[in-house]
């Protein structure tokens, strides 16, 4: 594989949108823990290899909690479509749809760095779902020694789309955190990072 860095795009939730699977909007919610935003993680990913076409990227899970609705289609093959939609490449993009929750695809991601020996790969995600991340890579000992390495970076989709355009994004993204809905989804990730340090989260 001649790409030696990449992208790599935590999937989560979906919604069917008049009979068409997409990612979610701040203002919508893929479970039942809050809001989610993660049509932002696609478009943050689409503004990073506008400016680097040398990337790939890696487009991240499975049917997970929708795996016994009828034709769903998996989050990577979703957010692979929508990347196409914005203009990337169909042959930079791979699809890892093994994964059905974040522990799952950071240990797809362990795989897949091992196997094509990458030494850049920039971890897509939400600004809120981000310290669970880092909880998570930090109980894997591989993974961690990634991260301290710098192979591996944690980067927010939020911050990269402000910065990429503040006029369009900054206040938008500002009234979502501000929402009810968001201060659920901040909780449930607390809680989770807590379980995680005290050994009573649930991996599976």
């Amino acid at each position: 594989m001649k790409n030696k860095k990449a992208l790599f795009i935590l999937g989560g939730g979906l919604i069917k949108d008049n009979g068409k699977w997409r990612t979610t909007n701040f203002n919508e919610r893929g479970d039942n823990f809050g809001s989610l935003g993660d049509r932002l993680r696609v478009k943050a990913a689409s503004c990073l290899y506008k400016n680097d076409p040398e990337y790939l990227i890696i487009t991240s899970g499975g049917k997970g909690q929708y795996k016994n609705i009828p034709n769903v289609l998996t989050v990577a093959a979703v957010i692979k479509q929508e990347l196409l939609e914005l203009g990337v490449l169909k042959d930079v993009i791979i699809k890892e749809e093994k994964s059905n929750n974040t522990w799952e695809q950071l240990q797809q991601l362990k795989k897949i760095i091992q196997k094509e020996n990458f030494i850049k790969i920039k971890v897509i995600s939400s600004r809120y779902h981000l310290p669970r991340v880092r909880a998570m890579i930090e109980v894997d000992n591989k993974l961690n020694e990634m991260l301290k390495k710098e192979i591996l970076k944690l980067v927010s989709a939020e911050e990269i789309l402000i910065k990429h355009n503040s006029n369009k994004w900054k206040d938008y993204i500002d009234k979502a955190y501000a929402n009810e809905d968001m201060k659920k989804r901040i909780a449930f990730e607390e809680e989770g990072i807590k379980q995680i340090k005290n050994g009573t989260y649930n991996f599976k």
